[in-house]
């Protein structure tokens, strides 16, 4: 069974679900086509969306109230104000991110990427702390430097970005199963009920 994962490695939802869709990954066996984009500057200009600094104070309030409470919900340290969000180049992280996944490290190395902005307080545009996420997965940092900005992973990421649009994704994380779309962290125990009664 395949499910297509959109997301930003810049996201505080991806982050805070990624841990619970890898247990539904090892949990049902499932295949994971994994596709970081570029939700600020390609999926909201194209959808409707507005980045955090440019909505509402009421609704940047709130959204720091949700954060907080899904960390403490799931159990899942997060600073909902880190001090280097947004990102001064989310790009940079997630050409590295589908540069790992070309070379077979599916899901961990988004992950760890995630958990050093909203958790470790470290600035995900800065190549040191790159170079540090490919030591955890013995990736070699110059080759990774040089794969990361290939024509190829950047065709890649532009590619995601333009797919995610053309099947109606608008935010982060995203999950598609079967054509089905689930939205958001909170979503993820409606995609395991549609999980499961696609095995029956």
């Amino acid at each position: 069974m395949k499910i297509e994962y959109y997301y930003s490695v810049a996201s505080p939802y991806a982050y805070l679900g990624i841990s619970k869709f890898k247990e539904l990954v090892k949990k049902y066996s499932l295949e994971v086509d994994e596709k970081p984009f570029d939700l600020v500057g390609k999926i909201f200009p194209e959808t409707g969306g507005v980045p955090v600094p440019k909505r509402h104070p009421a609704r940047q309030k709130y959204r720091l109230i949700e954060i907080e409470r899904w960390g403490k919900k799931l159990n899942v340290n997060i600073n909902k104000q880190p001090k280097f969000f947004p990102p001064s180049d989310p790009h940079k992280a997630a050409l590295f991110t589908i540069a790992s996944i070309k070379k077979g490290v599916h899901l961990d190395f988004g992950q760890v990427v995630l958990t050093k902005l909203w958790a470790e307080e470290q600035d995900i545009s800065q190549e040191s702390v790159l170079e540090d996420v490919c030591k955890k997965f013995n990736l070699n940092f110059k080759e990774m430097h040089a794969y990361a900005n290939s024509e190829e992973i950047k065709n890649l990421y532009l590619s995601n970005s333009d797919e995610a649009v053309s099947k109606n994704v608008f935010g982060a994380p995203f999950f598609i199963l079967n054509n089905e779309l689930f939205w958001g962290q909170d979503r993820l125990d409606f995609l395991e009920d549609r999980i499961k009664s696609s095995r029956n």
